[in-house]
């Protein structure tokens, strides 16, 4: 009795057209997103201690070399806020592999990132960088 052929591999399924996804995008967003919102926070307590030591420098009588750095920490948990809630936008991008409009959203972010604390900037830049990557994957 003959044994029967084993059977065909099933066959591959047709490419998409989508660009392929190493997965690292959706990690570092959210890490980017964890560490805006504790900036946000920590950012807001920094405008309240420089607020009060601006006051009392202006009681006593000193420059306003506090009041700056106020402005400054109510300026940076302003936008790590705003960061914060922009960043599950840039996820669903990333979900859906529109590679492209990720990279042009996330650059502006990334260089308000490093103006504004610059850990959240640096993790941007690096989604900025893969994202350029995985564009330049696809249109070769």
């Amino acid at each position: 009795m003959a044994t029967p052929p084993p059977p065909s591999p099933p066959p591959s399924p047709p490419p998409t057209g989508a660009p392929p996804d190493d997965g690292s995008l959706r990690p570092l967003l959210s890490i980017a997103r964890s560490l805006a919102l504790l900036f946000a926070l920590l950012a807001g307590l920094l405008f309240l201690v420089f607020l009060a030591f601006a006051f009392l420098d202006l009681v006593l009588g000193r420059g306003p070399g506090d009041l700056v750095s106020a402005v400054y920490c109510l300026a940076s948990a302003a936008v790590n806020y705003v960061l914060w809630r922009e960043i599950p936008a840039l996820e669903r991008l990333a979900e859906a592999r529109q590679y492209a409009a990720l990279r042009e959203r996330t650059i502006v972010w990334a260089v308000l990132g490093l103006i504004f604390f610059v850990v959240v900037g640096v993790l941007l830049l690096v989604v900025w960088l893969k994202a350029e990557l995985l564009v330049s994957r696809t249109s070769s």
